[in-house]
C-alpha cells in the first residue's frame, strides 16, 4: 500500500514539475500598427518576418523582433520603427505585438549640387575645384505616393550637364505583393567629353561654344520578390548617344567603335540580389549577394554587342557591441572576348568597384575583380532631439554614429586590348587606410579617410552617400 501511495505521489510531483516549467515558445495572436498615416497596412505586414499564427521560441523572439524592425527601416518609409509586447496571455502563451511607426516626410523638393566627376576627390584634387564642373538644379522626390511604397522622381540640372529626367516605381502591382514595375526617361547634353583614359586618369575635351554630347535613355523593369529578402529584376532599356564628329576624327576613333559618332542599342538585363543587412547604407551585420547579367545589342539596332556578368557579395560580423568586421567582393566578366568601345569599357573605379587609395584612378578592361576588408569600431553614438524647433516630426530626432574604420583593399583589371599607357591595368593592386565614418539619420554616411596605395600615393579622401 505504501508503495502505491509513493508511486502516486511521484507521478503527481512529476506532473506538477512539468506544468511548472517555463514556456519555451509563444504564438503570435495579433499584430497591430500605430503611427501609420499614409503607408498601407499591407505594405507594412509584407515586410514583417513575423506573421499572425506563427509559433516562435522564446530564445529566438528578440532576434525576430529586431529583424522585423530592421526590415521596416530598410524600406526608407519610416524614420522610427519599434515593436513591443502589448498583451501576453500567460495561460495560453499568446502574444499581441504592437508596431509603432514614424513615417518619413514623403515630398522632398531638393536643390541639387552635383559634381560632374566620378567622386569628390577627383573634382577637388584633379580638377582644382572648378565650378565649371558643377551641376545645379532641382529634384522632386515623392516617396510613398499612393501609400504602396511607390516613388516619383522628377528633376532637372544646369551647369556642366543639362539634364532632364523623370521616373516612377511601384513595388507591388499584384495581390500577393510579389510583382512590381518601374519606368524612367532621361535626356542630357554636355559641352565636355571624356574621350580617353591615359595613365589611368580621364582625358577631356571641352568647347564652351557648343554641345559635344547628347544622351537619351528609356528604361523599364519588372521586379519579382517571392520572399522578403530576395529580389529578381528583369529590365529593358533603350540607349541613344551622339558625340561631335571632332571627338572621333581627332581624339578617339574607338569612342563608340568603328569611327562612329552615334550609337543606338537595346539592353536586356537580369539582376538578382539577396539582401539581409541591418542597414543598407552602412551595414554593421548581415550579408548580401547577387549578380547582374547585361546583354547590349538586341533587336533592330546592331551598333553594339556585349554580354557581361557582374557578381557581388558582402558579409559583416559584429563582435560585441562596438566592433564590426566586413568583407566585400565582386567582379565582372565579359563573355564576348573582343575589343569594346571606350565608352563602355569600364572595369574598376565606378560604383561599387572602388578601391581605397585609388580614388583618383580609373581602370578600363573586359574583366575585373576586387576584395575589400574593413574593421570598424564605434566611438560614439547618440540621439539629438530638436523638439518643436523642427516643424517636421520625422526630423525632430537625429540619430548618429561616429565610427573609426580601417580598410585593406585589393583588385585587378584585365585589359587585353589596352591601347593607351595605363600602367595600373593588368596589375595586382593593393590599397588601404584609416578614417572616420559619420552616419546620420540612418542612411546618410560621410567618410573621411587617409589612404595609401602600392604606387606610393598618400592623402586624405572624402566620400559620402545619401539614401533618399
Amino acid at each position: 500500500m505504501r508503495a502505491v501511495i509513493l508511486s502516486i505521489f511521484v507521478v503527481l510531483l512529476t506532473t506538477f514539475a512539468l506544468t511548472a516549467q517555463e514556456p519555451t515558445a509563444i504564438t503570435i495572436d495579433k499584430i497591430s500598427v500605430i503611427g501609420q498615416k499614409r503607408t498601407r497596412l499591407a505594405v507594412i505586414f509584407r515586410e514583417l518576418p513575423i506573421k499572425v499564427g506563427d509559433t516562435i521560441s522564446l530564445a529566438n523572439l528578440p532576434k525576430k523582433i529586431a529583424e522585423a524592425e530592421r526590415q521596416l527601416m530598410n524600406t526608407n518609409l519610416f524614420s522610427k520603427a519599434n515593436i513591443t509586447y502589448k498583451d501576453w496571455e500567460g495561460a495560453t502563451q499568446k502574444v499581441h505585438l504592437q508596431v509603432e511607426l514614424l513615417e518619413n516626410w514623403y515630398i522632398y523638393p531638393v536643390p541639387t549640387f552635383d559634381l560632374a566627376d566620378r567622386n569628390f576627390n577627383v573634382w577637388w584634387k584633379e580638377q582644382n575645384r572648378s565650378l565649371q564642373r558643377v551641376n545645379i538644379g532641382l529634384e522632386v522626390n515623392h516617396l510613398n505616393f499612393t501609400g504602396w511604397g511607390d516613388k516619383i522622381e522628377v528633376g532637372f540640372e544646369y551647369g556642366y550637364t543639362r539634364s532632364y529626367s523623370g521616373s516612377y516605381k511601384i513595388p507591388y502591382i499584384n495581390k500577393k505583393q510579389t510583382l512590381g514595375l518601374a519606368a524612367g526617361l532621361s535626356y542630357s547634353r554636355n559641352r565636355e567629353v571624356n574621350y580617353a583614359t591615359v595613365d589611368n586618369k580621364q582625358e577631356f575635351y571641352r568647347d564652351d561654344a557648343r554641345f559635344l554630347r547628347r544622351f537619351y535613355k528609356f528604361e523599364s523593369s519588372l521586379t519579382w520578390r517571392p520572399a522578403i529578402y530576395a529580389m529578381h529584376t528583369f529590365g529593358l532599356e533603350f540607349h541613344q548617344e551622339w558625340i561631335d564628329p571632332l571627338i572621333v576624327q581627332q581624339y578617339n576613333p574607338d569612342y563608340f567603335g568603328d569611327n562612329k559618332n552615334e550609337i543606338s542599342f537595346f539592353r536586356l538585363l537580369y539582376r538578382f540580389a539577396y539582401d539581409f543587412r541591418d542597414n543598407r547604407a552602412y551595414p554593421w551585420s548581415g550579408h548580401i549577394y547577387g549578380a547582374e547579367l547585361l546583354k547590349d545589342g538586341v533587336g533592330i539596332f546592331n551598333d553594339r554587342s556585349s554580354l557581361t556578368l557582374d557578381v557581388f557579395g558582402s558579409k559583416y560580423w559584429p563582435v560585441g557591441e562596438r566592433w564590426s568586421f566586413g568583407l566585400v567582393g565582386g567582379g565582372k566578366y565579359s563573355f564576348i572576348r573582343q575589343s569594346q568601345a571606350y565608352r563602355y569599357n569600364r572595369a574598376l573605379g565606378f560604383g561599387r568597384s572602388k578601391l581605397s587609395g585609388y580614388e583618383l584612378y580609373l581602370l578600363d578592361g573586359l574583366d575585373a575583380a576586387y576584395l575589400r576588408k574593413s574593421v570598424r569600431f564605434n566611438l560614439w553614438k547618440g540621439n539629438i532631439t530638436f523638439g518643436k524647433w523642427v516643424f517636421l516630426e520625422s526630423f525632430r530626432e537625429l540619430p548618429f554614429h561616429f565610427n573609426l574604420s580601417m580598410s585593406s583593399d585589393m583588385g585587378y583589371a584585365n585589359s587585353p586590348f589596352n591601347t593607351q599607357p595605363n600602367p595600373l591595368n593588368n596589375e595586382f593592386l593593393w590599397g588601404g587606410g584609416i578614417g572616420i565614418d559619420l552616419v546620420f539619420y540612418y542612411d546618410f554616411v560621410l567618410r573621411l579617410q587617409y589612404s595609401a596605395n602600392k604606387i606610393g600615393d598618400r592623402g586624405f579622401f572624402l566620400d559620402f552617400e545619401l539614401g533618399i
